[in-house]
């Protein structure tokens, strides 16, 4: 018998778990197959090993019988190739460099460890399961809330796409003032609407995109020398800017 004691697991976890570190070595295989077009896989070359195996909840181990040890199960394994088209066919592309992956989004191990368990390795992966409506708190056993998942991920897309300004102008032609700001990632999300304050006032804004900012300024909210804007431009996106009114410099005071 083997000399540590084993922990009792379930059928479920312990495929959960198998199913997981496929999922990992045909990820691998996916990478080595842009260089290599002929890999290996588990199917030709036959090896037998006489193991115990432990479950810890997460991880399936397995401990090499000893000679005489009694008890032990028989792991058999055939190693054979596999060509870089069928990779392709079962395989995903690999994660890009520019991608988020589930590792770098602000969510709890056992978060994780589900949505791993459901093929999630990336944001890409839950927007596209949220794009075929699939009830994830549902196929989790409501262990995850999409709702909470989904602010963390816009969360973590706008801090890889910080806004950024670029000039600050004002146009003092019309009936009233309207200030413009140009940039970069100012507006991306098209389910919000930004706001802006001028010297704790609320203000109007007339446009808005990528690049581009239109704020329409009553006619005493403006005072010479220095004003302060406020802009919310999403949920995870807030400028706050020094503007002077006399010669239109701006000072950038903070981001986020």
């Amino acid at each position: 018998m083997a000399t540590v004691s084993n922990a009792m697991w379930n059928l479920e976890s312990f495929i959960d778990s198998l199913v997981v570190e496929l999922d990992k070595a045909r990820e691998t295989l996916a990478i080595k197959a842009i260089n290599k077009p002929l890999t290996y896989t588990v199917k030709d070359v036959g090896l037998d090993l006489h193991l115990f195996p432990t479950y810890n909840g997460d991880e399936v181990k397995f401990i090499t019988a000893q000679p005489g040890q009694s008890g032990a199960s028989r792991l058999s394994i055939q190693l054979g190739s596999i060509t870089d088209q069928q990779i392709r066919q079962t395989t995903r592309e690999p994660v890009s460099k520019d991608a988020i992956t589930i590792d770098k989004i602000d969510v709890d191990n056992e978060t994780r460890k589900s949505l791993r368990k459901m093929g999630v390795t990336s944001v890409n992966d839950l927007e596209k399961l949220e794009n075929k409506n699939v009830d994830i708190a549902n196929v989790s056993n409501n262990k995850i809330s999409y709702k909470n998942l989904a602010d963390i991920i816009k969360k973590s897309k706008r801090h890889s796409t910080p806004p950024s300004v670029g000039k600050v102008s004002l146009n003092m032609s019309g009936a009233k003032p309207i200030i413009i700001v140009d940039g970069n990632n100012l507006h991306l999300d098209a389910g919000f609407e930004p706001v802006a304050v001028v010297n704790n006032k609320l203000v109007h804004v007339l446009t808005s995109d990528n690049r581009k900012l239109e704020i329409e300024v009553g006619p005493d909210t403006l005072k010479k020398g220095k004003n302060e804007l406020v802009m919310t431009l999403d949920p995870f996106a807030i400028f706050k800017i020094d503007i002077n009114q006399q010669d239109n410099e701006r000072e950038q005071r903070k981001t986020f």
